[in-house]
């Protein structure tokens, strides 16, 4: 699923750089959709081979109907394929509600208009649990890029530090997530994070 994810979310960024930013902006629903579809097609195409190979194989073939109800297998796909990325759509979408709320509260102050969306996709697309450690690379960058600012500032004293925005570090923080999943899926403590 990770070369799914990674395609995904490199397109997207190709996107974000070379279309001008006001013709991205109305597109944040599109690329949420698009990457909910994707995703969820393949976990259901995986779902699909599963049975296949379930069904032609002379000892799988009991877990499947007639032998054992198909239950069964709908719950193995559902853990399996679906689960993780059924929880992280959701979290997702909080955060995508939760950050269109405070930017409309405070007068577009915080976020660009597709910047919510951009934040929502790369969480649905990280899965659950990778979505937490997603989280952390983003708030360590944004921590490390406002204190370099800060210091650059006081320095220099040019004033007021400018506000960061985080447009273009949304999706590398997930592509970067992706890509070091493996170590950190050999972390002992991310075993309490899976279900």
């Amino acid at each position: 699923m990770s070369w799914i994810a990674l395609t995904t979310l490199t397109i997207v960024l190709v996107m974000q750089l070379i279309v001008a930013k006001a013709r991205l902006q109305k597109a944040g629903l599109l690329v949420l959709a698009a990457s909910v579809i994707l995703v969820f097609g393949w976990a259901g195409y995986q779902a699909f081979q599963q049975y296949y190979l379930w069904k032609n194989n002379e000892i799988s073939q009991f877990l499947l109907p007639p032998y054992q109800s198909l239950d069964y297998f709908i719950f193995y796909v559902r853990t399996r394929f679906f689960n993780a990325y059924l929880l992280s759509l959701l979290i997702g979408l909080g955060f995508l509600w939760g950050a269109k709320k405070i930017n409309q509260k405070y007068e577009e102050r915080f976020f660009e208009p597709i910047e919510p969306y951009l934040l929502a996709t790369s969480i649905f697309i990280v899965g659950h649990p990778l979505w937490l450690f997603y989280m952390i690379i983003l708030l360590t960058l944004y921590l490390f890029i406002n204190s370099l600012f800060t210091i650059h500032n006081s320095l220099f004293k040019k004033g007021e530090t400018p506000r960061i925005s985080l447009y273009y570090f949304w999706l590398p923080a997930a592509i970067s997530t992706i890509l070091i999943s493996k170590w950190i899926e050999a972390l002992p403590w991310w075993q309490i994070f899976k279900f």
